[in-house]
């Protein structure tokens, strides 16, 4: 077990433009073989106590993790980083992506469509400004999430506010990233808090559990079923929930809570 330091990353330029300077850190070797990790990446909440997310865990209690999440979006875009598994802890929300050497990323403009998207603009409002078909904007941002893996399942919470750092329009302080070593193979953690859903005043307290419920990726039936309730139900409170803070979707509620401090 062992882990670097994400300053071996390349920062990114000041200017915001996928350059092509991002590079793994030194010594870091591509997977060879199956990555050792949880069975079902992505699909569901990995156990702490997998032998992998212990290593991840430990590396970010022990070493001196770094606030690189501009770096981590830069680096799933560019394919040098590769989405594996994702868990929830006490109070605070982990992914872990694989290092990749070779792995084919976005291309500029499916990248851009996505970072937009995830910064909370509406879709159909990007196509009118690209001058395309909101059918053909969503087909980019379809084609974009496959090549990603986040098809047909919600964006982890690191990806989304790893998208709005890199933006400039979201910062969390105590977000953390180290890279470590697990079993020979490389792979970078990023931990996030978990919201305070209740600094978004203005809500009820139901609301408020909902949009903590929304912001970490919860879909409308898992919502229903925590707190015994209808998918209906569910769906009328989210809509109210957003309409109150004047969002227009779970992207546009994460950077809400970034400015409203749920993430200090």
């Amino acid at each position: 077990m062992g882990w670097v330091s994400v300053s071996s990353v390349t920062k990114i330029a000041a200017a915001n433009d996928y350059g092509s300077s991002w590079a793994l850190p030194v010594g870091a070797a591509p997977p060879v073989g199956p990555f050792e990790g949880p069975s079902s990446p992505l699909n569901s909440s990995a156990s702490a106590d997998d032998p992998l997310w212990r290593t991840a865990l430990s590396a970010i209690e022990t070493s001196a993790p770094q606030n690189a999440l501009a770096d981590v979006w830069e680096g799933l875009v560019r394919g040098r980083l590769r989405p594996w598994c994702e868990t929830t802890t006490r109070d605070r929300i982990h992914l872990i992506a694989r290092l990749n050497r070779n792995q084919r990323g976005l291309g500029r403009g499916d990248a851009e469509f996505l970072r937009r998207v995830l910064c909370g603009e509406q879709q159909k409002v990007i196509a009118s400004e690209l001058g395309i078909a909101t059918s053909t904007a969503c087909g980019r941002y379809l084609r974009a999430l496959e090549r990603l893996d986040f098809a047909n399942r919600p964006i982890p919470l690191p990806v989304v506010l790893a998208a709005q750092e890199w933006a400039g329009v979201a910062h969390v302080p105590s977000a953390k990233t180290v890279i470590f070593e697990h079993h020979g193979q490389h792979a970078l953690i990023a931990s996030v808090p978990r919201p305070v859903a209740a600094r978004l005043s203005i809500l009820t307290p139901a609301q408020q559990e909902i949009a903590q419920c929304l912001i970490e990726g919860e879909c409308r039936s898992e919502i229903a079923r925590r707190r015994d309730t209808s998918v209906h139900t569910v769906a009328r409170q989210s809509s109210s929930t957003c309409t109150r803070l004047r969002v227009g979707g779970r992207y546009a509620l994460i950077r809400c809570a970034v400015e409203l401090h749920c993430f200090s």
